[in-house]
This record gives C-alpha cells, sequence and structure tokens, in this order.
C-alpha cells in the first residue's frame, strides 16, 4: 500500500515512530485465499475456554460437586415395581390352589429330613450333630404346626357345612367361636 508511494528512508522513519506491528499491518497485502485454502484471520490465536482458569490455582474443569443450574428431565422413565401380594393383574388369593399347586415342595421337605437324618446317623462331629438335630427338631415343629392347620381349616368347613344344612331345614345356624375350633 505505502510501499509504492514512499521511499525506503521514509517507510523507515514510519516504521521506527508507529512500531514495527503496526506497520508490518500496514504494509502488507492480503490476499484472498484459494479454493482450498481456508482463510485467516490476523490478530491473536483464540485460545480454549476449557484452558482458562478463574485463578493460576483452580482447576481447569468445572467441579462436578456444583448443583446444576438448569432443572433437566430424565430421559430414563422411572420404573414401577410391583407386588403380587397386593396387585389385581395377579388376581385374587386362594389358600386351596395355592397347596395343590405347592404340594411337592412337603415331598421335597420330607425327603431332606430323612437324608438328614441319615447324615445324623454317620456324623461324629459333636458341633455337625447338635447343628442337624436342631434343624431336624425344627422340621418336625413345622410339620406339626402345619398339621394342626390343615385340622383347624378342615373344621372350619365342617362347621359351615351344618349350618349351611340347618338354614336348608329352617333351623337357626350355630356358628362356632374361634375358641371352639
Amino acid at each position: 500500500m505505502l510501499s509504492g508511494d514512499l521511499s525506503i528512508g521514509e517507510l523507515l522513519t514510519l516504521r521506527e515512530n508507529i512500531g514495527t506491528k503496526k506497520f508490518e499491518a500496514l504494509t502488507t497485502i492480503k490476499r484472498a485465499p484459494a479454493d482450498g485454502e481456508e482463510a485467516t484471520v490476523a490478530g491473536p490465536k483464540p485460545t480454549p475456554t476449557s484452558l482458562k482458569r478463574s485463578n493460576k490455582r483452580a482447576p481447569r474443569e468445572t467441579s462436578s460437586k456444583r448443583k446444576v443450574s438448569v432443572i433437566r428431565k430424565s430421559t430414563t422413565g422411572k420404573r414401577t415395581t410391583r407386588d403380587p401380594r397386593f396387585d389385581d393383574l395377579s388376581g385374587a388369593f386362594d389358600e386351596n390352589v395355592f397347596e395343590e399347586s405347592y404340594g411337592f415342595i412337603k415331598e421335597m421337605r420330607s425327603d431332606e429330613k430323612s437324608q438328614l437324618q441319615t447324615e445324623l446317623k454317620k456324623c461324629k462331629d459333636p458341633r455337625t450333630r447338635d447343628q442337624l438335630i436342631r434343624l431336624i427338631n425344627k422340621m418336625n415343629t413345622s410339620e406339626k404346626s402345619q398339621q394342626i392347620k390343615t385340622e383347624r381349616q378342615k373344621l372350619k368347613v365342617e362347621s359351615r357345612k351344618r349350618a349351611m344344612d340347618n338354614v336348608k331345614e329352617g333351623k337357626n345356624p350355630y356358628f362356632a367361636k374361634k375358641s371352639e375350633l
């Protein structure tokens, strides 16, 4: 630009007066970028914001312990768990159907009890013997309580049948108390 109008001496004095950076900016000719080149902007290079710090002792990354300013909706939906004991989709509980469906468990328990008894006969260690005896006694008491429960259930069914028969015959029904059952 200026180099064609001024002599070399004038250009040197101008460079000393305004400084070399400003002089170079004034005198250089900017050309248009070619097809494959990108246009460059003269000036300082932009620094990435991730490398900036609030002070020299601050971390380069933001802390994950700070609360998020914007409330965001979660992309994953909340899973709903359902308890089949209280859900209508599972149907009503019928104890008789349950007993028929899972009756094989009683047989498995009796087989396990017989295996424990044979193991008890072979066992010589006093600690394991005590554990086996306790386990067998626990199984016996659970069997007895289950038998008592089934007997009471049978008595309830029989008393209801008797009460219904009395109603059919025209007599007053008799409903047994809990203490009588």
